[in-house]
Formats: structure tokens, C-alpha cells, sequence
């Protein structure tokens, strides 16, 4: 009888485990391009530009996907769709090992970002229906730390798997585990401790959502300010840590290819142990205090990295670290973004709130391209083959958009709504 109880106890852990490890793994996937740029750009021989449009293919589905999603997760429940997002993941990682021409990267990627999108809120929805709803904040927080482990593991495993097999047998390598995470989550995953059943028609929830509590979601101020605040937290990240960091760090510093790559893994650590702090004190302090701290603290840490000069490699590991432990406020607001609403929307609320947590994030790493280039061409100096050679200056002239993200998002923190305070009111 004990050891039944035990394996209740333990089954929601496994089950949200499953969905957490398909938001860890596509964060690997998700960005391995930004830690093999230079060889990505030899190999389809495209501009920072285009590379940048590349990246930045990701996003756009994955953005678009977001609502739609949210309504799923919360009509249907996660295990189908979660099942054949993970398979989409595993055909999308053949393509891009097998990409010869820049547009078929991009359809790859353009099939990950598609696929991906279900893997935050897929785990969330299955927190909110098999977990005690004083845990959320927490669980949230955990969830998005494994996706920033994922990152982290990416910015050191990268290099190594590409030095070893090269970038078209890593991503073989990726699109087998998805396959068999996708069989692991059919066999294990069940939507509500009431669905138990193996039968795929048990996915099918009896929950209606009416066009009315969406329309309500939508006319409210209070989720669109904190949707900005979302995407304007976490922009930064999503450019640097993601795309683009290692090589402004590269630039504005002098580091080699791999230091570079090794520095900026640092911030998805911060992240990682970040996360559920943030959580636990989104849970004890307040959703809106932990959302102001952290963007003035990241208005004040990034341009330490971009503009000081001569700062050892110790010192900009450190600060990056720094960053990422700060740059959670990020869960409060998606912990928030599931309370402004009847829990039967929370899914569709939180998922608004990470379609801007991206969609900034994704048309930065173009303008970043952009503004690299446009900057570049002013001085008409070009490499030995030809493209345009870009300067510490260039890299530094364009995080200028960068720090105003920072800025936006203390704004929108002073506007957004306390959760926690109406939950205990």
C-alpha cells in the first residue's frame, strides 16, 4: 500500500519531468547555430545579415504558435501534442544535418521553432493540473531553469561536438534523442490524474473555452503589459545568450572562439539557479517587486560587459553569471500572466505572455545583424574574401538596443498587476 502511494506520489514528478526534459533539449538544439555562426556562414556563404535572419527563423513560428497552443494545451491537454511536437523536433534536426543551401536551414528551423513552441506550455499546463497550486511559482521557475541548463549545456557541449563530429552529425545525434523522448512522453504522459487511460482519444478534454473568456483575456490591459514586460526582460538573453552573444563577446573583448562560447554559457547558469529563487520569492515577496529588481539590476549589469573596456575573462564570466541569476523576473511574470485569469485560461494567458518573451528577442538578433552591417559599410573595410570586417565599435553601437529593452522593461514593471496580493485577498 506504502509502496502504491509512493508511486503516486512520484508520477507527477515523472510526468512533468518528461515535458521539462523536451524544454531542456530544444534549448540545446535551439541554440547550437549561435555557437557555430562562423562555420554556418562558410558554409552557406551568407552575410551577418542573413545569419541573422537565420536565427531569427526560429522565432517567427515559434511566436505565431504561442496563442494557438495555449488554446490547445488547454483544450485538448499536453500528451498529443507534446508527442508529435517531439517528432516534428527529431524530423527537424535531420533537415538541418543534411541542409546544403541556407534555405533549407531555415526550413529546419523554421519546423523547430513550430514544434518547440508546445514544449514550455505543454509543461506548465501539466504543472497547473497535477501539482498544488502554491507550488507554481516554483515549478515555473524550476521549468524555465532546466530550458536555461539546456542552454548552458549547449554553449560547452557545442564546441566539443563540433570539434569531434562536426555540426551536421550533432544535429543526427539531436534528431535521435527527440525520437525517442517522443515514444517515452506517448508511453508516460497522461493529461489529468482523472486521464489515465492509454487511448490517444483520452487526450480530448471536456474543458469548452468560449470565444467570450478569450475575448476577455485579450481586452485586458494588464495582459499586454505584462506580455511587453516579458519580451522586454528577457530580449537580451534571447539576442546574446542565444544567437549572438558569443560573438560580441568575441569582438568587444578579444576572447577566442571558445572562451567566448564558454563565457556566455554563464548566463544560462545564473539562470539556472536564478529560476526558482525567483519563483520562491515571486511566492513570499510579491509577482511585481521580484519583476522591478530584476530589470534594474540588468539595466545596470549588461552595459558593465558591452562598454567597459580591458575586463578580464574572470570578471566578464562573473557579471555574466550575474545577469543571468537577475534576469529572472521573467518567472514572476509568467507565474502572473497564469493568475490574472480563470485557471481555465491559463494556458492560453501565460502563453501571450512567452509569445513576447520571444517575439522581442527574435526581432532583435535581426536588427542586431542590421545595425552590425550598416555600421560596418560606413567604414569600407572588408576581410580578404570580401565581406564586410566588423570592428569592436560595431559591436558595441548596436547593443544599444539592447540596454533600452532594459530600460522599456522597468517601465512596464511599475504598470503591471500583483497577483499574489489578489490570490490572498
Amino acid at each position: 500500500m506504502n509502496q502504491q502511494k509512493q508511486v503516486s506520489t512520484l508520477r507527477p514528478w515523472f510526468i512533468w519531468g518528461l515535458a521539462a526534459f523536451f524544454f531542456f533539449a530544444h534549448y540545446v538544439v535551439r541554440v547550437t547555430p549561435g555557437h557555430i555562426s562562423e562555420e554556418l556562414q562558410l558554409a552557406f556563404e551568407i552575410s551577418k545579415s542573413e545569419l541573422g535572419i537565420l536565427g531569427m527563423s526560429f522565432y517567427i513560428p515559434y511566436v505565431l504558435m504561442q496563442m494557438p497552443i495555449g488554446y490547445l494545451v488547454d483544450r485538448f491537454g499536453s500528451r498529443a501534442l507534446l508527442t508529435a511536437a517531439v517528432l516534428i523536433c527529431s524530423v527537424s534536426s535531420f533537415i538541418f544535418a543534411n541542409s546544403e543551401i541556407v534555405s533549407t536551414a531555415m526550413l529546419s528551423r523554421i519546423l523547430l521553432g513550430f514544434s518547440s513552441a508546445t514544449a514550455f506550455i505543454g509543461a506548465l499546463k501539466l504543472i497547473t493540473v497535477w501539482f498544488d497550486a502554491r507550488k507554481l511559482a516554483l515549478l515555473v521557475g524550476i521549468t524555465q531553469a532546466l530550458g536555461m541548463v539546456g542552454a548552458a549545456v549547449g554553449g560547452h557541449l557545442v564546441p566539443v561536438l563540433n570539434d569531434k563530429i562536426g555540426w551536421e552529425d550533432s544535429f543526427r545525434l539531436y534528431g535521435v534523442v527527440f525520437f525517442a523522448l517522443s515514444i517515452l512522453i506517448f508511453s508516460v504522459v497522461r493529461n489529468s490524474p482523472q486521464n489515465t487511460t492509454s487511448s490517444l482519444n483520452a487526450a480530448i478534454s471536456t474543458t469548452k473555452i468560449t470565444f467570450t473568456q478569450i475575448k476577455s483575456v485579450l481586452l485586458s490591459k494588464y495582459t499586454w503589459i505584462n506580455a511587453l514586460y516579458a519580451g522586454f526582460i528577457y530580449a537580451p538573453t534571447d539576442c546574446l545568450g542565444e544567437f549572438w552573444g558569443k560573438e560580441f563577446l568575441r569582438n568587444i573583448h578579444h576572447l577566442d572562439s571558445h572562451s567566448a562560447s564558454h563565457s556566455i554559457a554563464y548566463l544560462f547558469f545564473g539562470w539556472a539557479i536564478g529560476g526558482p529563487i525567483a519563483g520562491w520569492l515571486a511566492d513570499h515577496v510579491g509577482r511585481r517587486p521580484v519583476m522591478i529588481g530584476s530589470a534594474i539590476l540588468g539595466f545596470i549589469l549588461l552595459p558593465i560587459v558591452f562598454y567597459v573596456p580591458n575586463i578580464p575573462l574572470p570578471l566578464i564570466s562573473t557579471i555574466v553569471f550575474i545577469y543571468g541569476l537577475t534576469n529572472t523576473g521573467l518567472i514572476a511574470s509568467y507565474t502572473a500572466a497564469g493568475e490574472l485569469h480563470d485557471k481555465s485560461l491559463g494556458g492560453f494567458s501565460m502563453a501571450i505572455a512567452n509569445m513576447f518573451s520571444v517575439l522581442v528577442g527574435a526581432g532583435l538578433m535581426w536588427v542586431l545583424g542590421a545595425l552590425l552591417d550598416w555600421s560596418a559599410a560606413k567604414n569600407l573595410a572588408f576581410t580578404p574574401q570580401g565581406a564586410l570586417m566588423h570592428s569592436a565599435q560595431d559591436y558595441q553601437y548596436a547593443t544599444i538596443v539592447i540596454t533600452g529593452c532594459l530600460f522599456l522593461a522597468i517601465i512596464c514593471s511599475f504598470f503591471t498587476k500583483e497577483t499574489l496580493t489578489d490570490k490572498r485577498s
